[in-house]
């Protein structure tokens, strides 16, 4: 597989109204830390979290295209949706470097982070999902250095990362058992495994590009930390709507984001191709839906069942929170299930769209619902208000200005590395 250097201009008009607002971002952000979170956020006592947990899980879920992509091609090797890997995993190293810079805008204390260093609790979500997306980002960064290696002709830097990034590989995965188990003869027995998976598979680099240890590391933390952002609200079954609280919530995580990481790959594929003037390639778009539609009926069958077993069902009909719940049904899974499943219309260019950006929109909007809206919290005092919550400028700016860096970073990578596929081969 071969890729190419966009040849755009390096600033655009549109990657200037980007950069202002990237610029006022970074004014907001260092508002926050001047002035505090409470001079800065409308957050309170009944709202703890706003705005930037919405994004956090949001993009979380969505960067899940890289991990979904990278199993596509490299463990079931469907060469067909080859040129969608190297994008896929740049915006997902991109999507997870900037939920971190959310983190360090949210947190109240974020220069303790070196507590998870020295500190192992046996029951805590988050401290599983803080080292999990941490080395899951320097496995990213491992699966997208060739890039950087192809563009500057780094050829003796090539060789040490195929050398040495599946022993790190190796490493971290056994660093992740032990800190999960808190048992060192777990993390030996994990080192012993996923080492000989490394060995019989040091081969793989020459036809696939990547050492196939480095995908398998990025589908096992990708699983892991997806699915336990979920199991977070377990602990809210008296304030998150029983439309969205359910035992297997981490399972549900997990399949939405697989649904929303292809959808947002699909999306982003069309997106290259109208800001870069380059030709639409339909036929694997098309492609991609059979898989998209998969996803999309896996999880939003397991979704409707789940609330069906468990008796809920009347909620969607007969409390406020129904609408909500109806509408991410509804125009998330099921008008998209159907226009992916005629291939008279996946095959028509408007309405796979059209069930791409339903299925992004779907799993947008079921974050916000169990972030948010599908919440039911108590007053200050029992009995009293809850009182209302609107994120502040400060709040909106910092969100505005990363996903605008986001989409600047994307297009100055595409400018300058060879990251999009070679046209000749992509259409």
């Amino acid at each position: 597989m071969q890729y190419e250097i966009a040849k755009k201009d390096l600033i655009t008009r549109n990657a200037a109204i980007l950069l202002a607002l990237m610029a006022g971002g970074a004014f907001a952000f260092f508002a926050r830390f001047g002035l505090g979170l409470g001079e800065t956020t409308n957050l309170s006592n009944n709202y703890p979290w706003g705005l930037w947990i919405v994004f956090d899980l949001v993009w979380i879920a969505l960067a899940g295209g890289a991990f979904v992509t990278a199993g596509i091609v490299y463990i079931f090797m469907n060469e067909d949706f080859h040129p969608l890997a190297r994008p896929a995993v740049w915006m997902g190293f991109l999507s997870y470097s900037f939920v971190v810079v959310t983190l360090l805008a949210d947190l109240g204390l974020p220069w303790h982070f070196w507590q998870l260093a020295v500190q192992r609790p046996e029951h805590s979500a988050m401290y599983e999902v803080s080292w999990c997306i941490a080395l899951y980002v320097t496995v990213l960064g491992l699966e997208f250095a060739p890039t950087i290696f192809e563009r500057f002709g780094w050829d003796r830097l090539k060789d040490l990362w195929r050398k040495w990034s599946p022993l790190y590989t190796v490493l971290a995965l056994g660093l992740f058992v032990f800190l999960m188990s808190h048992k060192i003869w777990m993390a030996l027995l994990a080192l012993i495994v996923f080492g000989l998976i490394a060995f019989l598979t040091k081969d793989s680099v020459k036809h696939a590009g990547v050492p196939l240890i480095l995908i398998i590391a990025a589908v096992t933390f990708s699983t892991m930390h997806q699915s336990s952002l979920g199991s977070l609200f377990l602990l809210m079954p008296d304030k998150l709507s029983h439309l969205w609280w359910s035992p297997i919530i981490s399972l549900l995580f997990f399949l939405s984001a697989v649904a929303s990481g292809i959808a947002l790959v699909m999306l982003m594929d069309l997106l290259v191709s109208y800001f870069f003037d380059r030709p639409y390639n339909w036929e694997r778009l098309a492609g991609m839906g059979k898989v998209l539609l998969g996803a999309l009926a896996v999880y939003y069958s397991l979704r409707i069942l789940d609330v069906i077993i468990r008796g809920e069902l009347l909620l969607a009909f007969s409390s406020s929170k129904g609408p909500l719940f109806l509408i991410e049904i509804i125009a998330g899974g099921v008008v998209p299930v159907i226009l992916l499943s005629v291939p008279k219309l996946r095959n028509n260019h408007s309405l796979l769209t059209l069930s791409i950006i339903l299925s992004v929109g779907g799993v947008i909007f079921n974050r916000v619902n169990v972030v948010l809206l599908g919440m039911n919290l108590p007053g200050t005092m029992p009995g009293g208000n809850v009182g209302t919550y609107y994120p502040s400028i400060v709040e909106w700016a910092i969100v505005v200005s990363l996903v605008s860096a986001l989409f600047f970073f994307f297009s100055l990578g595409a400018k300058l590395l060879p990251i999009l596929p070679k046209v000749e081969e992509s259409h």
